[in-house]
């Protein structure tokens, strides 16, 4: 690749020392040189499209997103590169319109075979897999991610993907080993770090996870995920009032077309416990089902009936652990630090490939 762009770079150089070498008047030259340099942005209008639909994404006002979508399909007819194209098909997977987005991608693959970069199609199909979990088809997704694993892929989007398909499906082993290997990326990815604390909630290691969401919800994690289960972990513990608290955060965090959850299911489950006459039952309802509440799903009504409840600490839950203080400024500081604010980045970059969301973060 380094000895292409040189070659372009000296091209370059011998048609503008032509030009000017050439026994013409300056009129001539002039005019020459502006057919030569349209002629190469009408070359690389696939890159100028590219560009352009990437400046409305970044916009917070979700209807610039809208002026996008035409730019990346003019984008993509007039040649846009491989690299380009499925970041554009990651912003249509997470922001747009998922079919697109997968469409973009099959066609990819169907020449992939043309592409020199081996480590690109496993990404590509990272992102399918994606599709294929929105569509329903969880066997399919993991599938997918399993053909990429098994290839020898390794990335933060590729750990945070399987690890929350099988993490859904109930496949704990898989799902610890996944969240083992990844353990490397994990300070920087609160998807993973997300995950480990779901795996946590799952096995039934409640301290665990309660110290894992203790920090991670302070780091400020964009996306729903990690404040659910961490209200969650408060339910087990039957602290009612911080768990509406995180339910609120959920709300306020950023969804996309890749979240696990939707705003609608959190709010029914945090006016269910905001009620007293609900939250004794709605508390229950979210112990009861550990698996299903935290793979964004609502769990049913129970059948039983209970008197008003107007404190915001139940009784007859477990009982939490004493949080052990620091011993000295060196442990404090040290806590401090481990608590400091992240969150995902949503810059159109490498990150994009990774994470989010639903998971920008995610």
């Amino acid at each position: 690749m380094k000895n292409k762009k040189n070659v372009g770079l000296w091209v370059a150089i011998l048609i503008i020392v032509g030009i000017l070498v050439l026994p013409t008047t300056p009129l001539v030259k002039a005019l020459i040189a502006f057919i030569l340099i349209g002629g190469f942005l009408f070359w690389k209008r696939s890159i100028f499209f590219y560009i352009q639909a990437n400046r409305h994404l970044i916009k917070k006002d979700t209807q610039q997103w809208e002026k996008a979508w035409p730019l990346y399909q003019r984008a993509i007819r007039a040649g846009l590169i491989p690299a380009y194209r499925i970041t554009a098909a990651s912003m249509y997977i997470h922001r747009g319109d998922p079919n697109e987005g997968e469409n973009i991608i099959e066609n990819y693959l169907a020449e992939e075979k043309k592409v020199e970069d081996e480590s690109l199609t496993d990404i590509a199909k990272t992102m399918l897999s994606m599709v294929q979990w929105m569509h329903g088809d969880l066997d399919k997704a993991i599938q997918t991610v399993k053909e990429v694993y098994d290839n020898g892929y390794r990335d933060k989007n590729l750990f945070i993907n399987y690890g929350s398909y099988v993490l859904e499906k109930g496949d704990l082993k898989t799902a610890r080993k996944l969240v083992e290997e990844a353990s490397q990326y994990e300070d920087e990815s609160p998807g993973l770090h997300d995950n480990r604390g779901w795996l946590y909630l799952l096995e039934g290691k409640w301290d665990e996870a309660s110290d894992l969401y203790a920090i991670l919800t302070k780091r400020g994690p964009s996306f729903p995920e990690p404040y659910l289960h961490a209200a969650q972990v408060r339910i087990h513990f039957g602290k009612v009032g911080e768990a509406i608290e995180l339910l609120e955060k959920a709300l306020l965090a950023k969804y996309s077309n890749t979240t696990n959850i939707t705003k609608e299911n959190v709010t029914h489950l945090k006016e269910r416990l905001e009620d007293p006459k609900t939250r004794r039952a709605g508390a229950l309802e979210i112990e009861r089902n550990t698996a299903l509440v935290a793979s964004g799903k609502l769990p049913a009504p129970l059948d039983e009936t209970f008197e008003e409840e107007p404190e915001l600490v139940l009784t007859g839950f477990a009982q939490e652990k004493e949080v052990e203080k620091p011993k000295n400024k060196q442990q404090a500081k040290k806590w401090e630090l481990e608590a400091e604010d992240y969150s995902p980045n949503t810059d159109l970059t490498e990150a994009d490939l990774e994470y989010a969301r639903k998971h920008e973060g995610e």
